[in-house]
């Protein structure tokens, strides 16, 4: 298990790119039906697919009174998403704010927004947020790595 702790040059040229057309994965309180769900506003969903990765569940804290799920980097996982495409990007700019994202001070972010390798979807890659906060506060290992099947309130 690694928590998000640099780039390669390959990801890291995608890091701050921005298209015209922006596809999200979520995976946990941005899901249909979740929590947070309503953040996506217009956004369309084009599919499902899968993030190489580790899903872990988060107790409430800080930034959250609930409990929420953390995407970490880890061999052989990988994580259920739901695949949006973006209205406007002001849209990802909420998202951003949600996940305690800036791009100015990621070392300070609880979570960073990469773009990503999307496994058996519809589009190849999608922005993914990657837990970067301290890895002492990662909670279990969510089984599976959906946050839905899980069944978490």
């Amino acid at each position: 298990m690694t928590v998000w702790t640099g780039s390669t040059a390959a990801t890291h040229r995608y890091a701050h790119h921005t298209a015209s057309v922006e596809v999200i994965a979520v995976y946990g309180t941005l899901r249909a039906g979740e929590s947070n769900h309503g953040l996506l506003g217009a956004a369309v969903r084009i599919g499902d697919g899968w993030v190489a990765g580790i899903l872990h569940r988060m107790p409430g804290g800080p930034h959250r009174a609930y409990a929420y799920p953390a995407l970490v980097q880890g061999s052989g996982g990988r994580v259920r998403v739901e695949l949006y495409r973006l209205a406007d990007a002001s849209q990802l700019t909420r998202l951003d704010a949600l996940e305690n994202y800036d791009s100015a001070d990621e070392g300070g972010s609880e979570y960073v927004r990469r773009l990503e390798p999307i496994i058996g979807g519809p589009v190849e890659r999608a922005w993914v947020y990657w837990y970067a906060a301290d890895p002492a506060a990662l909670g279990p290992v969510i089984p599976g790595g959906d946050w839905l099947a899980a069944g978490i309130p």
